[in-house]
């Protein structure tokens, strides 16, 4: 997992630009969850995914079936992360929330690189 800073932040009275990220993403989703939602619980073999939160709190918690590192932590409006393959990745939605979510393979609905837990 890479938490990432976003390349420009300009304010002003008129409301925020936020650049997110300059590389090229295969496929972009608008993904909207209300509170108290559990989202993911599965990872990728190939596919890396950037996330940028638009609103609300969300626990992340992250699991690499590599290296078996745990890491747990919050993100919230303007936020911007990767997960990475083989990173089991688990959205707990504290309030309603929404994020953008890029990756970096197409999903193919024929063979998609999503690998859901079972819990």
């Amino acid at each position: 997992m890479q938490r990432l800073s976003t390349y420009m932040m300009k304010t002003d009275n008129r409301g925020g630009f936020w650049g997110i990220t300059q590389n090229n993403w295969a496929e972009v989703n608008f993904v909207e969850t209300a509170a108290k939602q559990i989202r993911g619980n599965h990872y990728h073999k190939e596919t890396n995914e950037l996330f940028f939160i638009i609103s609300g709190e969300i626990r992340i918690v992250i699991d690499n079936l590599h290296s078996s590192e745990h890491i747990e932590f919050e993100v919230q409006k303007g936020d911007v992360f990767i997960i990475e393959p083989y990173e089991v990745h688990t959205f707990y939605t504290k309030t309603d929330s929404q994020w953008i979510n890029m990756l970096s393979k197409q999903l193919d609905p024929e063979d998609p690189d999503f690998h859901a837990i079972e819990v």
